[in-house]
């Protein structure tokens, strides 16, 4: 059983407050961009639409790809293909790292820098993030390293959810992966993939808050819903949800010292969405 201590949770509450910040500055950075594509070419992911029933639709579509990948995981771990199961971990969040700090890397450099750093900067951080992620996941994982990485990559995710999701789609979203969260904690293939081997199965998909170990999923959402708030309405709303959110945050993982897991999402997003559903009344 954890020992849960006021300072544990003030340390949690800082590290992720901070990655929420860094993605509130990544949406800034990469804002007019964002909206310039969603405008030319559409949302990035909208397949039953963008009404409120094409979106809850939207989202369990999503649930549905995360909970297969999830098994995915699982048979491999089951069948004992560490490597295997290493190269599908990197392979889909090198993938958004590269991308999306690609993206964020040139907005800076065009905004900040002197035209011919502009591809050096862009392409070095972007690759940066890639071989970090290749020393954590094959070579050494250290929880410092990962933390900043995989909180970069998270906030880089969520950032990009929240400028290019439509408005339903976006809330929808978090409410279906938190009743999946539970589900997938508690009964399903999540309970079971860190129960075979916990030493691998965190490894690049998950971040250390001080003592307390959180997803990556968990990131994303904790910084999508600020940065939304941001996106759509200004700094005053992204801060009350970054409240919000990690008051929940502290209260889930206060729940931990009675239980050796527990859901991420549901307390955080129940009181996030709710701060974001006023602002929309």
């Amino acid at each position: 059983m954890k020992r849960v201590t006021s300072a544990n949770l003030i340390l949690a509450a800082v590290i992720v407050a901070l990655i929420q910040l860094g993605a509130l500055a990544i949406t800034g950075l990469n804002g007019p961009i964002y909206s310039a594509v969603v405008a030319s070419t559409g949302p990035s992911y909208a397949p039953a639409g963008t009404s409120a029933t094409g979106s809850v639709l939207n989202a369990i579509i999503l649930v549905a790809a995360a909970f297969a990948l999830t098994l995915g995981l699982l048979w491999l771990l089951r069948r004992k293909r560490v490597t295997s199961f290493k190269v599908v971990v990197f392979a889909s969040v090198a993938f958004s790292g590269f991308i999306l700090t690609l993206v964020t890397a040139d907005d800076f450099a065009i905004q900040y820098l002197p035209p011919a750093l502009e591809i050096p900067f862009s392409f070095g951080g972007a690759a940066l993030v890639v071989l970090l992620l290749l020393y954590i996941i094959f070579l050494k994982n250290r929880p410092w390293l990962s933390t900043l990485v995989l909180g970069l990559v998270g906030a880089e995710v969520g950032s990009f959810l929240a400028e290019t999701l439509p408005s339903w789609t976006a809330l929808a979203l978090p409410i279906a992966f938190s009743l999946y969260d539970i589900y997938a904690v508690f009964r399903g293939p999540l309970k079971s993939l860190v129960g075979t081997a916990p030493g691998v199965a965190l490894v690049g998909m998950s971040i250390k808050a001080g003592e307390f170990t959180l997803g990556l999923g968990d990131v994303v959402f904790y910084t999508m819903l600020p940065s939304l708030a941001y996106f759509q309405w200004g700094i005053g709303e992204a801060l009350y949800a970054i409240v919000a959110i990690d008051v929940g945050m502290v209260i889930t993982l206060f729940l931990l010292s009675k239980r050796r897991l527990l859901p991420g999402l549901p307390i955080p997003m129940l009181l996030g969405i709710s701060v974001i559903a006023l602002r929309m009344l």
